[in-house]
């Protein structure tokens, strides 16, 4: 297993334009977040998840990925706009080879149901070989985590470009984008990348003070007893990052809500007192 704090100090902490970008636009790009040789690490565990290894439950398993949960250089990013406390909510990791399909406007603030946007979730994208035009672009609608819309209500939109849009197709290998969960974005299919496939990976994570959803609670516990075994925490630096008492369950929610007919508030004990 790769060493937690191999990965070298090539970006750091964001400073007070880059956070002013954040609070106002919704993105913050990162150029060359990784440099070359953690770029290579990285995607040979992207490479590995593409085999089916029934040992691996979870990606935080994988030697590299699972220790960029926690990495010192991505918690002080996650740290300048959220503050201290807050939880990890996913990873995901794929290669998307040519010919991959897109993928439509959405956002992807977790709230049942979406009501406000009163704490902050975020998302990092990572582009371990850069974007160049190829494959997929990413579009991001600046200012949009503003607006309070259901996850797939903009799937309507496709993956046209809308006014104020702004095409991310260009950036070196290593590069990461900080978004607001609730940023309108979409992937739009490119031709071309025979050669060159588009290794991407995403983390997650929420700001505390409110309970969040995730999509079966003792999934969630499972997966963060199995992160603290493998001392993501960093010697419980990061404990918070695996408390389960920041979420709820999800699906339960949902099925709570369907029972329930008129307006949420009359369900709501002693609401007039």
């Amino acid at each position: 297993m790769l060493a937690q704090d191999t990965m070298s100090t090539v970006a750091t902490g964001l400073d007070q334009t880059q956070v002013r970008s954040f609070e106002t636009d919704g993105y913050v790009v990162l150029p060359r977040f990784f440099d070359a040789a953690e770029c290579e690490t990285l995607k040979a565990d992207i490479d590995a998840t593409k085999q089916r290894d029934s040992s691996r439950r979870f990606m935080c398993e994988y030697p590299v990925l699972g220790p960029l949960i926690s990495h010192p250089r991505v918690m002080e990013i996650v740290g300048a706009v959220m503050g201290p406390g807050f939880a990890f909510h996913h990873l995901h990791a794929t290669r998307h080879d040519a010919g991959t399909a897109g993928v439509p406007w959405h956002q992807d603030y977790e709230q049942a149901p979406q009501t406000n946007r009163s704490h902050v979730m975020v998302h990092l994208f990572y582009y371990l070989n850069g974007l160049n035009g190829e494959i997929g672009d990413l579009l991001v609608l600046p200012k949009s985590q503003h607006m309070v819309v259901g996850n797939d209500a903009l799937r309507i939109l496709g993956m046209e470009d809308l006014p104020g849009s702004v095409v991310v197709k260009d950036l070196p290998p290593g590069s990461a984008v900080l978004v607001h969960s609730a940023l309108w974005h979409a992937r739009r299919a490119k031709p071309g990348g025979e050669n060159r496939p588009r290794y991407f990976a995403d983390a997650s994570y929420c700001q505390a003070g409110i309970r969040w959803p995730t999509n079966g609670l003792a999934k969630t516990r499972e997966m963060f007893d199995r992160a603290l075994e493998l001392g993501l925490d960093r010697d419980g630096k990061h404990a918070h990052l695996f408390d389960t008492t920041h979420f709820f369950d999800d699906p339960a929610a949902r099925a709570f809500l369907k029972r329930k007919e008129g307006s949420l508030v009359l369900g709501m004990r002693d609401w007039t007192e």
